[in-house]
């Protein structure tokens, strides 16, 4: 299921409704606790990787329809994006070890570490420029982090966003990750809420927002 809010409402409430649902829901996915696990990310990692192979031509079509982008850049540069999730797949191991640092005088012989902990719930906003590659490679950082995420593809590419939020419904729980299609208002409802971490790339107004 994909989870959408029209870009022109006569009722400004119901993206806020609709947003506060979405989270609530992946904040309870994420207090489960399935995605802490090594081999929970790296399936969804492989899923992400096959899904976006088996739906390039569909997004590469979506980004000519939108913005007139050549096939060559689509594909290096947008699609290309799997490379990033292999890299992620073959290093997360070591990413998730806890790394041993020293400790004062004062507390030896005691010892200490850094532990990686995800964050919980993670908002990314994609732009209309680079559409796919923006809006996967965030994914990939949040999945290989142990987070739930909510990905807001740029309503200026609609081809390509109604593209994204396809690929992403057909693979993934809904309550793990989803992706909400519209416009500002969409926007506005995300940004009135409280992530744990935000990805986001676009102008500098927005951004301070």
């Amino acid at each position: 299921m994909v989870l959408q809010s029209s870009p022109v409402s006569s009722n400004p409430v119901q993206p806020d409704l609709a947003v506060a649902d979405v989270l609530a829901r992946q904040r309870a996915f994420f207090a489960t606790g399935k995605t802490r696990s090594l081999d929970f990310r790296v399936e969804q990692l492989q899923r992400l990787k096959a899904a976006v192979a088996q739906d390039q031509d569909e997004l590469v079509a979506a980004m000519a329809q939108d913005l007139g982008k050549p096939e060559y850049e689509a594909y290096v540069y947008e699609v290309g994006a799997t490379g990033e999730i292999s890299h992620a797949i073959k290093h997360l191991r070591r990413w998730m070890k806890p790394q041993r640092v020293s400790v004062p005088l004062t507390i030896q012989p005691g010892r200490a570490e850094i532990i990686p902990e995800p964050l919980g719930v993670a908002l990314i906003i994609s732009p209309w420029n680079y559409p796919v590659q923006l809006a996967i490679a965030p994914l990939v950082g949040a999945i290989a982090a142990g987070n739930c995420a909510i990905l807001k593809p740029s309503e200026i590419a609609p081809a390509t966003s109604a593209a994204i939020a396809r690929l992403i419904s057909k693979t993934f729980d809904p309550a793990y990750i989803t992706a909400m299609e519209g416009g500002v208002e969409t926007s506005q409802a995300l940004l009135a809420q409280q992530f744990d971490h935000i990805f986001f790339t676009g102008s500098t107004h927005i951004g301070r927002i």
